[in-house]
């Protein structure tokens, strides 16, 4: 009877064990996993927060009297710049192929591409940008300056003025700017930035750092909204539009 008990007793104890190591190796299994599936949440955390981060950076080179930057900065830039402002990086350069010659005495003049005119046009752009101080204002009074609706060629008083009212925005310490010296030191900034990239066209322009290939892709919106990971939603609604125009 003892013997038999004893017997029972071992093989429960083997049973017991057995258990534990087949919980054991369950637990640590489980345990791996668990850490497979944290790796794998943190890494996709950090891919949407890397995504919500994706921003498009645009820089425009181009000079106030140039029909063909007219036409760009009062239409196509306005118009992806007013769709995706939220994802974008906008830097403007109001100097174009214009030439910046610095005296023995310290004094600086310019000589313009379309000539004195647009010398102080740039400056109402650069004093805009500079005074402004916000994209969402310098960027749509300069385009508006540029509009081919304005009376003369405009950039100039009367277009600053025009805009101002338009877009309530004070154009009267953007003009003082243009005529100081503050104007003067602001667009030779924009002339030494300009000559960093050493263009030869205007507008030039790149995205994410790479040059806008216009003859291959013509539509500004479709360029842009390429450079992105993953295009925001304003993208696929402005190509749904497009086609249903078409």
């Amino acid at each position: 009877m003892l013997l038999y008990i004893t017997i029972i007793s071992f093989s429960l104890k083997t049973i017991l064990c057995q258990n534990i190591d087949v919980l054991s190796n369950i637990l640590e299994s489980a345990q791996s996993a668990i850490k497979v599936i944290e790796a794998d949440i943190a890494l996709m955390e950090g891919i949407v927060e890397d995504l919500q981060n994706d921003v498009v950076k645009i820089q425009v080179y181009y000079e106030c009297l140039c029909p063909d930057c007219r036409i760009f900065d009062s239409t196509s830039l306005l118009d992806v710049y007013e769709k995706l402002h939220d994802f974008l990086e906008v830097r403007t350069y109001p100097y174009g192929n214009a030439k910046t010659n610095v005296h023995d005495d310290g004094t600086v003049d310019f000589q313009c591409q379309h000539g004195p005119l647009e010398c102080y046009g740039n400056k109402l752009h650069a004093c805009a940008i500079s005074i402004l101080n916000n994209n969402m204002k310098s960027i749509p009074f300069n385009a508006c300056m540029m509009d081919n609706k304005n009376e003369g060629k405009g950039s100039d008083d009367r277009a600053a003025e025009k805009c101002g009212m338009l877009l309530k925005i004070n154009a009267e310490p953007i003009k003082d700017c243009a005529k100081s010296k503050k104007g003067e030191d602001l667009l030779k900034y924009f002339g030494d930035e300009s000559h960093k990239v050493n263009y030869s066209y205007v507008p030039f322009i790149l995205i994410n750092d790479v040059e806008w290939d216009q003859e291959k892709e013509p539509d500004f919106m479709k360029s842009v909204c390429a450079a992105f990971r993953v295009p925001p939603t304003q993208c696929t609604e402005d190509i749904r539009f497009n086609i249903i125009q078409i």
